[in-house]
């Protein structure tokens, strides 16, 4: 029996137990709210599922899996760029953004993917890489022939640079990149110097030609037309850099942090510039005029990492939302109930009334939740991802508790790595949380067949931490996942509204109803953040009623504890546990 047959076997076993457990929707809703109501799972496509062998995930191993989100609950499906790339930058790099790398397969398979995806009610958000390209796409092929004729001349940022009394030319300015080096190349071909905010082979776009706008626009279309149902803009507080060149941004050196580690200087040039949110706004009405013509929304959400200030303007400029990445920025080791609530409140506090919140824990330039908080949190914060108010958005594993790997540095693919050298590659490299999804027990974790080598090793606890044996386990990391989605379909957990209850050193505990319903039930969710055990009193009042108990929906230390009644006066919570109870009143809690 070859290997490709033994992982369609497998793949087909696994199949069928998802399908004993899944009620699959026969059509996508048409909902304009959809991205409110959604649970988001992010796709790391090159580490979900191999479907040929060859060690790389693919868009046909995608499909393989859809049935999988059913299962565990989740709504919306958001893939890392697929597009054709010469893979400096793992696919942030495009060389045709209207086409799908031959690595993860063809546009017909991205068509039977949405088409899958939307079968089974599931919604595809795609990777929208709108700052750069390759250096190979045809655009720039053709700019760095430069001319007066040429349509292309002016689709990138270019610069004669300066000519110094010795008579070396130098670039118009000394800004540098994301990766801390030069953020000008040199081009004999051209004869100019071109701007880069990442790696010298992904060219900046000059978005003050308005060819450029149109012609991203057109890629929006595209895959509008395909049945994309919204976008993940990828880096866009970048799009924008002022028109003169010769300015300089001043150093500004972060204490107690290694130079290699920082971005070191103040981009009041190169970032968070005020046009970028008209763009936004035109990529807004063309979103719109798209759903009047075909229905529902198209979901737009922004990543940015700035001030909040910044952050908020996108809530304003035709995206619905920007990604909240506090808690992926936050140092999490020692964060306890009280810091864990300084950090929700950030967002809570600032976001305007008429906008809708979301929260984001993990993704895949950030080490695992595992690593950065500890494994016996891990159930502890996907319930309070997916109990919160706003759109949740889980990193692929996270629901199984995946760790981090271990990577040598020969072994090491990311360029921020690599850029590094083997001495300081650790401190660069987002490989250790891209290692690939563990399915099963078999080898490769049947993320790809027995003979393959995986693009990055997979982590050696697989053959007891992976799908399979997770889904048998009442207990599991997966379990706890999978049930807390399904409380979250609740109306309780669907209102912006949330108030904190206990909240100590260890504890982060809070309530969550409909304000003024009267059918509305009353959810309290606690869970134990600290370095020690903690018994607390959860009594509270709640719009003129009083709590003192509870049923136990959820308990992520056991199952057997379900449907219980505890009262709230002395409840203990172990390090690391989290609960939900639905509380009742003194009067019912005594008639139950």
């Amino acid at each position: 029996m070859t290997d490709i047959l033994k992982l369609k076997l497998l793949l087909l076993g696994v199949s069928v137990l998802l399908a004993e457990s899944t009620a699959k929707s026969s059509t996508i809703r048409k909902d304009a709210d959809w991205w409110k109501k959604a649970i988001v799972y992010q796709i790391y496509p090159r580490s979900f599922q191999d479907s040929n062998g060859d060690g790389v995930g693919d868009i046909p191993g995608i499909i393989s899996r859809l049935d999988y989100f059913n299962y565990i609950g989740v709504d919306a499906i958001w893939i890392s760029p697929v597009y054709k790339s010469p893979m400096v930058d793992f696919g942030y790099d495009i060389e045709d953004f209207k086409d799908i790398d031959p690595i993860f397969g063809t546009l017909d398979d991205f068509d039977e993917l949405i088409r899958e995806a939307h079968a089974r009610g599931l919604y595809v958000i795609m990777d929208y890489i709108p700052n750069h390209t390759s250096d190979r796409h045809e655009w720039f092929v053709e700019s760095r022939k430069g001319g007066v004729n040429n349509p292309y001349s002016n689709y990138f940022i270019w610069s004669d640079g300066k000519l110094l009394e010795n008579g070396t030319r130098v670039p118009p300015n000394q800004w540098v990149s994301c990766f801390s080096t030069a953020a000008w190349t040199w081009s004999e071909e051209r004869g100019q110097y071109y701007y880069h905010q990442f790696v010298k082979e992904q060219p900046d776009l000059n978005y003050r030609n308005p060819d450029v706008v149109e012609e991203m626009r057109k890629i929006f279309t595209f895959w509008l037309d395909r049945g994309v149902d919204g976008f993940r803009i990828d880096a866009i507080g970048t799009l924008y850099e002022v028109e003169d060149l010769s300015l300089e941004e001043p150093r500004s050196f972060l204490p107690g942090v290694e130079p290699h580690e920082q971005y070191y200087l103040d981009h009041i040039y190169t970032r968070d510039q005020p046009e970028i949110h008209d763009v936004i706004k035109t990529w807004r009405e063309l979103f719109d005029e798209h759903d009047r013509k075909h229905g529902g929304h198209t979901f737009v959400v922004t990543e940015v990492y700035t001030s909040m200030e910044e952050t908020l303007k996108y809530y304003h400029s035709g995206a619905d939302m920007p990604f909240n990445l506090l808690f992926i920025v936050e140092n999490l080791t020692d964060c306890g109930g009280l810091c864990f609530q300084r950090v929700l409140n950030q967002w809570l506090d600032i976001v305007p009334e008429d906008k809708w919140p979301n929260f984001v824990i993990g993704n895949h330039d950030k080490n695992r939740i595992s690593f950065r908080k500890g494994k016996q949190y891990v159930d502890s914060l996907n319930v309070l991802l997916l109990t919160m108010p706003g759109t949740p958005t889980t990193y692929y594993g996270e629901e199984l508790g995946l760790n981090d790997i271990d990577v040598s540095y020969e072994d090491t693919q990311d360029p921020w790595g690599k850029n590094l050298g083997p001495q300081l590659y650790r401190y660069g490299s987002r490989d250790p949380c891209r290692a690939p999804m563990q399915w099963s027990d078999a080898p490769n974790s049947g993320f790809s067949t027995e003979s393959a080598k995986p693009w990055l090793p997979v982590h050696p606890d697989y053959t007891t931490r992976n799908v399979k044996a997770q889904m048998s386990q009442r207990g599991s990391p997966l379990h706890i996942y999978r049930r807390t989605a399904d409380i979250r379909q609740k109306k309780e957990f669907q209102t912006s509204h949330v108030s904190f209850a206990v909240v100590n050193d260890n504890i982060l505990s809070y309530i969550r109803y409909v304000p003024g319903c009267k059918t509305s039930g009353v959810y309290l969710i606690a869970m134990n953040l600290g370095q020690v055990e903690s018994t607390d009193d959860y009594t509270v009042d709640v719009e003129g009623k009083g709590y003192s108990g509870g049923v136990i929906v959820l308990d992520t230390e056991t199952v057997e504890r379900d449907d219980s009644v505890v009262p709230l006066k002395e409840l203990k919570l172990n390090v690391g546990q989290a609960v939900i109870l639905r509380l009742v009143e003194k009067r019912q809690r005594d008639e139950l």
